[in-house]
């Protein structure tokens, strides 16, 4: 019996230890600290919101994927209030290195308390494309995200905010050198045949 709970121990660590190991090499959406951006930069900021339709989350994480050169995810903490809509839309600034990259999928992390209650879920079937060029800021939009999508139901779309998110954003970190914001109002999101959804 010993040998058993131990084995059910040794298994419920290596699970725990992925899981937050997985969650860790993702990025948060707005950093809380003043960040020195400008024109001079080596790198570049991707920047734009996430709007849930719902008040309460469906999942316990959200993980949008960032491709290039390098693949990152920024995670939009639920559990904390958004920046605008009521505290349903979040902002993210997120340095970038340059190149042209994409948005291709989230990762949804549910948890229900028990180890066999945690698992991930990706949604893929779109691509949100973009550039990152050095020492700007590209605006790639606000995209919407309905994580209580039911059959036949499209998951994300793609709106431009810019005005709005920026004039926000401007206001969370001031110290951004926000002349060099590239909106691109003719950017659309692709969609494969199966589209997006739950």
């Amino acid at each position: 019996m010993k040998k058993i709970i131990m084995k059910i121990s040794v298994i419920a660590s290596i699970i725990i230890s992925t899981i937050t190991l997985l969650q860790s090499c993702a990025v948060a959406s707005l950093p809380s600290e003043p960040m020195n951006f400008s024109k001079t930069s080596e790198k570049g900021l991707l920047v734009g919101s996430v709007t849930f339709p719902n008040d309460k989350p469906n999942f316990n994480g959200y993980f949008f994927r960032l491709t290039n050169n390098t693949s990152q995810e920024f995670q939009i903490n639920r559990n904390q209030s958004g920046q605008l809509d009521e505290g349903r839309t979040y902002l993210f600034v997120i340095e970038r290195p340059v190149g042209i990259s994409e948005i291709p999928s989230v990762r949804l992390f549910h948890n229900s308390g028990m180890i066999a209650g945690q698992y991930d879920v990706k949604i893929g079937g779109f691509l949100i494309p973009y550039e990152i060029k050095k020492g700007e800021i590209t605006y790639v939009g606000n995209i919407t995200f309905n994580d209580y999508a039911k059959k036949g139901d499209v998951v994300v779309v793609l709106n431009n905010k810019f005005e709005r998110d920026i004039e926000e954003l401007k206001k969370i970190q001031p110290t951004i050198d926000w002349t060099k914001v590239y909106n691109d109002e003719n950017r659309k999101i692709e969609y494969n045949d199966k589209k997006a959804r739950l």
